[in-house]
């Protein structure tokens, strides 16, 4: 599985993004008198491949019939991983680091950014000028609304010029609307990016500051600012306003042989991807009352990695290390709830940081959209606190709020994952927060970001900045989901989870009433090697309830704001439930007003539990009303039967029992990796990769399985779906092995202090 030589792998697409096997590839070197490469087609790792390339500088060639493009790449030790996007149709084009990436213009179509504060009689007048001027809205979410910051709409057939810009000012002119650049991507229901005036420029080593000034001066540009992400990147302003034509400048500043890539500033604005043991009978068992109908945690062998931290650790480190901070990426978090209110096991806070990038405040009371919440509690929901149990509940958490609409620059994200790690990236910006005593050991993100675009060269050289200097060299392990596309490859949908110093998750989930584990309906694929890392437990389906056997969602904290748009995130379970009965006679399959016991302390609205928790049957309903003092009338019919004497329990809804998607998986794979570092603070980022690979359980003989190098590799699941229990032990191993040779240079340098001394 791991190279022994610095290999290089390529992929190659058409302007539609559709994988090519056809192609010539080659890399020519740089150097007089250097090596050139042709790398061919490779169909176990599903991408053109060569192993034993000199290290150096070159340039990579890709042609198919009278197509050709050319980038200029690097290869270092580590070997070299990039795409190549072909153009059989001139389309214009923009830099992402040294890809060249053609788009369709988008003339009909404009973009436009709301404040976060945006009163709700703004939003009123906004769709009253839309319907007013005959726009369509083309921007949606998976549950058809529009997206909270931003529009995208269509001018009617036949709209001239001058009456288009009479409608975009007159958008502009509602408080809280911003006109956004271009749309240079742009898929319906998934993602847009747009064009700045910016331009992010990253120049060669040993290029000198009179060179910068002349190309600054040459150029017409403007220095916004330095940034501290690797040598020698700048942030320029472009003379010109957003617009299609100022790429033709950008492209050409990009040839520039002073400079390693120039790449448009790009406004993105995405989704997110919500969506039998050898070990002793020994585990750890949590005392919440939904951890019983937590099965993802059970299948991946958290309680039996549990009690082996227990074992190895300590018994107040068994479900992780207050020393390890698992920072959450999303769009803001509950920090309030019970799950993360309380104190860890070594007395601290359970939040070490919250920030919100978007409001560029230091509180998450801005939120409104509960998925953050539900990825920190799968992730990191404290234990034993009546609620539900997260992966790595003993863990920090730092809650982030990322940037969205108008703040959503690559910059603006780049900042920001420099802060979580605990670097400064010498913001210009007032509000900008002070930098971290220490940074956050694991990132879970469980977003999209320029989706259908390559990793830009700005978050290239992040992303790298973070593997190698971060966790004090030891590097930061970032999660990222791979999104909800079905059967699409993520290469180019998820292009920061297919970057190689982070790590790619995709969802597995139960089937054939829960003996087998199989491909969540909805997650997307990894064609190319090793593209796809592994999957983790989630959802049989997007907004499937929690219904074995027919559906298997996750239970998780929730947020209780009542606001939140999405409704298939809003609270529908008790977490802490004070009141309970028994059902007093039998209740058939389809029931709507089984008759209790005792109806006295149920109120109108709660959620209630029917059975034990974790026993067969158990399912959640809502209070419509309560007739008498012996019935409770439901929202819904029973889906299943029960007898009397099964218990119901109502209490405060803070938990979640429809949690799926990618999204979930990610958050469970970062809880996961969260363990890890609390058995072995040692470990780099890429042992824990590695590890994480090594030890996956390769589920589902039919999952598109093939030999690569002596390891199994799936386009569905990667290297498997993860196995906590394997992975802690295999960390716990390392950590054996740096004590005894730690145990070993101690001996030595005594030994050799008393031969001094003898002497």
């Amino acid at each position: 599985m791991r190279e022994r030589q610095p290999s290089v792998q390529v992929g190659v697409f058409d302007q539609d993004r559709q994988s090519l096997k056809d192609a010539r590839v080659r890399l020519e070197s740089d150097q007089v008198g250097g090596k050139s490469y042709d790398l061919s087609w490779d169909g176990s790792r599903r991408c053109y491949f060569a192993r034993g390339v000199d290290l150096g500088s070159y340039r990579l060639l890709a042609e198919r019939d009278n197509e050709r493009e050319e980038q200029r790449v690097e290869v270092r030790s580590a070997g070299l991983r990039t795409v190549v996007l072909l153009n059989s149709r001139r389309l214009p084009f923009l830099y992402r680091g040294p890809v060249k990436t053609p788009f369709e213009r988008q003339p009909d179509l404009f973009a436009i950014a709301l404040d976060e504060n945006m009163p709700n009689q703004g939003l009123t007048k906004l769709s009253m000028v839309a319907e007013q001027e005959h726009l369509s809205c083309e921007l949606s979410d998976w549950n058809g609304r529009p997206p909270r910051h931003a529009r995208v709409f269509r001018f009617a057939c036949g709209t001239s010029a001058d009456s288009r810009t009479r409608i975009t000012q007159r958008l502009a002119e509602i408080g809280g609307v911003h006109r956004l650049g271009p749309l240079v991507h742009f898929v319906a229901k998934d993602s847009i990016s747009c064009l700045t005036d910016e331009l992010v420029v990253r120049f060669r080593p040993g290029t000198t500051r009179a060179q910068i000034r002349d190309f600054v001066q040459r150029g017409d540009l403007t220095i916004l600012r330095k940034l501290t992400v690797t040598e020698n990147v700048f942030v320029f302003r472009l003379p010109s306003p957003p617009c299609y034509e100022m790429l033709d400048r950008a492209n050409e500043l990009a040839r520039c042989d002073l400079v390693a890539y120039a790449e448009p500033n790009l406004i993105s604005i995405g989704r997110d991807d919500a969506i039998d043991r050898s070990a002793s009978s020994r585990t750890v068992r949590p005392t919440d009352f939904l951890f019983p109908m937590q099965w993802h945690l059970a299948r991946i062998g958290c309680p039996e990695a549990w009690q082996v931290m227990y074992d190895e650790i300590s018994p107040d480190r068994a479900m992780g290390s207050p020393s390890i901070t698992i920072a959450v990426v999303d769009w803001g978090i509950d920090v309030d709830h019970p799950e993360f209110a309380g104190r860890l096991s070594n007395g601290k806070p359970k939040v070490c940081a919250v920030f919100d990038f978007h409001n560029m405040q230091p509180h998450h009371r801005g939120r409104a959209h509960g998925h953050g919440t539900c990825c920190a509690g799968v992730a990191t929901a404290s234990a034993d606190n009546d609620g539900v149990c997260g992966v790595a509940g003993n863990c920090r958490l730092m809650a982030i709020r990322r940037p969205e609409g108008l703040m959503a620059t690559e910059t603006a994200y780049s900042d920001m994952y420099l802060w979580i790690a605990g670097c400064d990236p010498l913001s210009p910006r007032p509000d900008f927060p002070k930098r971290l005593r220490r940074g956050a050991d694991v990132i879970s993100n469980s977003f999209g970001y320029a989706a259908g675009l390559p990793i830009s060269g700005l978050m290239k050289d992040t992303f790298e900045l973070l593997a190698e200097r971060g966790r004090k060299g030891r590097g930061v392990l970032l999660f990222f989901s791979a999104g909800n596309n079905s059967m699409q490859d993520f290469t180019l949908e998820r292009p920061w989870a297919a970057s190689d110093r982070t790590l790619a998750v995709t969802a597995s989930t139960l089937g054939n009433g829960g003996s087998t584990e199989t491909r969540a309906s909805e997650s997307s694929i990894g064609d190319a090697y090793p593209m796809l890392d592994f999957c983790a437990p989630s959802a049989t389906a997007l907004n499937g309830a929690y219904d074995p056997p027919k559906s298997w969602a996750i239970i998780t904290a929730a947020d209780r704001c009542s606001s939140d748009p999405d409704h298939n995130l809003q609270p529908n379970a008790p977490a802490r439930c004070s009141v309970h009965t028994t059902l007093s006679d039998d209740a058939a399959k389809g029931e709507q007003a089984p008759a209790v016991v005792s109806s006295t302390g149920f109120a109108l609205g709660q959620f209630v539990l029917i059975g034990r928790p974790g026993s067969e049957g158990a399912e959640f309903n809502q209070i419509a009303a309560i007739p008498d003092g012996t019935h409770l009338q439901l929202r819904d019919t029973t889906r299943n039967s029960h007898s009397a004497g099964t218990p119901v329990a109502a209490g405060r809804a803070e938990a979640l029992h429809s949690f799926s998607g990618t999204s979930c998986a990610t958050a469970v794979a970062a809880g996961v990796g969260a363990l890890m570092l609390s058995a072995c603070p040692r470990l780099k980022w890429s042992e824990v990769r590695d590890i994480l690979r090594d030890t996956a359980v390769k589920i589902d003989s039919t999952g598109q399985w093939r030999d690569v190098d002596g390891a199994r590799y799936s386009s569905w699941y990667g290297f498997g779906r993860i196995d906590a229990l394997a992975a802690v032990k295999a960390a716990l191993a390392r950590r054996t092995f740096w004590a005894d040779a730690a145990a070993r240079a101690a001996r030595v340098l005594r030994l050799r202090r008393c031969g001094a001394a003898d002497t």
